[in-house]
């Protein structure tokens, strides 16, 4: 096992931390599955497929600490989101950027209209 390996598997059981705080059951089955794909990969020996794995899990930790926020349910149709200091926060630029009449649907489908059946 490298160093890098190593480093990379912390990595990502902090990013589980992060992620999950407060949230036992949900932080056990991410760190059970986390280390179910380490001991899965543990046998690998071409380096490049190592460097890949070691790679990939970085991203998931990325992944963890920047994109998953917890709600929290409050009364009625609610929710409290715990946001925290690794959270990526995104702005409106990119759609500000882009040109509406050639962005998709929600569905990712070409929004067609009426006028465009000629």
């Amino acid at each position: 096992m490298t160093k890098a390996a190593l480093q990379a598997y912390r990595a990502a059981l902090r990013a589980t931390r992060v992620a999950f705080n407060g949230d036992e059951k949900i932080l056990r089955a991410s760190r059970m599955k986390i280390r179910e794909g380490f001991d899965k990969k543990r046998t690998l020996a071409n380096q490049e497929e190592v460097d890949k794995a070691i790679t990939d899990l970085n991203e998931v930790a990325k992944f963890l600490v920047k994109n998953i926020v917890q709600a929290e349910k409050q009364e009625g149709d609610r929710y409290f989101l715990k946001f925290h200091k690794g959270t990526e926060l995104g702005d409106n630029a990119t759609i500000k950027q882009n040109n509406k009449k050639n962005m998709g649907s929600l569905a990712g489908a070409k929004v067609r209209r009426c006028s465009d059946n000629k």
